[in-house]
């Protein structure tokens, strides 16, 4: 029987034909070649995985897996964990890019620093421009350290001083992840990975993060985060009190990160109200909400902002 593999690569793809492959070429090219890719197709209905599946063919550690009906990214993930054989979990989306050294390093620094989850990191870019900037500030990862859940849930919030450390993905302890029993929360189709990485920590994971920038994050037209919907909003929030509730009587740390997000959350639903308010021509009710409610003011600005930013620079609206 063979050793199991060092990773297993876990990815969730869906429409991803323009990218999946440079994706996929960017993990064969790793410095650690002990790796499998399972990749789930969330039925998807363009070429990828089509690509996904010639590429399997030249190349026996990739397994693809199609399903039969679009359930989501978390559903699609799931599935690839039930089938993953290896020591470390790597999570990574079917639209990025890894830099050759990746797996080894963090690999590397799981070990030294007896860390369940470990994530780098990462590199945020656009279609058709170079320009790679660090998603997280030098000031703010210029070594390496440890996050606990208190620290994790007030990033995730509007507002907050450390970017969103939910966008991250992470490198996981297989034996962990067994032990825990956590899975994604399959009723999510926006904001699981954090919640999944939340639940990892009120488990007793420790999380290691690692400065070197080693992922190459895409920002493309058809990414699912540029905008929440109310139901995705809605979700978001009693998934937030499902975890509280699982995390129980805790630090006041804790207690305070949660509620944080849940006022972050709970602005996040007024300001699409007022913004559907405004376009419904109804400008005295939307008034009145923004007036009870000034913490969602900064958010009715970015739009004139944006604006003004695409005057400056010579774009049209």
């Amino acid at each position: 029987m063979s050793a199991p593999p060092d990773v297993s690569v876990i990815m969730a793809n869906y429409n991803c034909a323009r990218y999946v492959g440079a994706a996929i070429t960017s993990l064969q090219e790793q410095s650690l070649a002990n790796w499998e890719l399972v990749l789930v197709d969330d039925a998807s209905n363009d070429a990828s995985v089509d690509i996904a599946a010639s590429m399997a063919m030249a190349d026996p550690r990739i397994k693809v897996v199609r399903q039969g009906t679009n359930a989501g990214p978390a559903a699609a993930r799931n599935r690839a964990l039930d089938l993953a054989q290896g020591r470390w979990i790597s999570i990574f989306d079917s639209d990025d890019i890894m830099r050759p050294g990746r797996l080894h390093t963090l690999l590397v620094r799981a070990l030294r620093d007896h860390a369940d989850i470990v994530a780098d990191n990462m590199l945020v870019f656009s279609d058709g421009s170079p320009a790679q900037k660090p998603f997280l500030p030098r000031h703010i990862l210029s070594s390496p350290q440890w996050i606990d859940l208190a620290r994790f849930v007030d990033s995730n919030r509007l507002y907050s001083r450390t970017p969103d450390l939910g966008y991250l993905k992470p490198f996981i302890s297989a034996d962990f992840l067994k032990r825990s029993g956590v899975r994604y929360d399959e009723r999510l189709r926006i904001g699981e990975d954090y919640e999944f990485m939340a639940r990892l920590l009120a488990s007793g994971a420790r999380f290691r993060l690692e400065p070197s920038a080693l992922y190459l994050y895409r920002k493309h037209a058809a990414s699912i985060s540029h905008r929440l919907r109310v139901d995705a909003i809605e979700a978001l929030i009693e998934a937030d009190a499902r975890l509280a509730q699982h995390v129980g009587p805790s630090s006041a740390e804790i207690t305070g990160a949660f509620r944080r997000r849940g006022r972050s959350l709970k602005s996040m639903l007024l300001y699409d109200r007022v913004i559907a308010l405004v376009k419904a021509g109804r400008y005295r009710e939307a008034m009145g909400i923004s007036m009870r409610a000034p913490r969602i003011w900064p958010l009715l600005t970015r739009p004139i902002r944006a604006r003004f930013v695409r005057l400056a620079s010579g774009r049209s609206a």
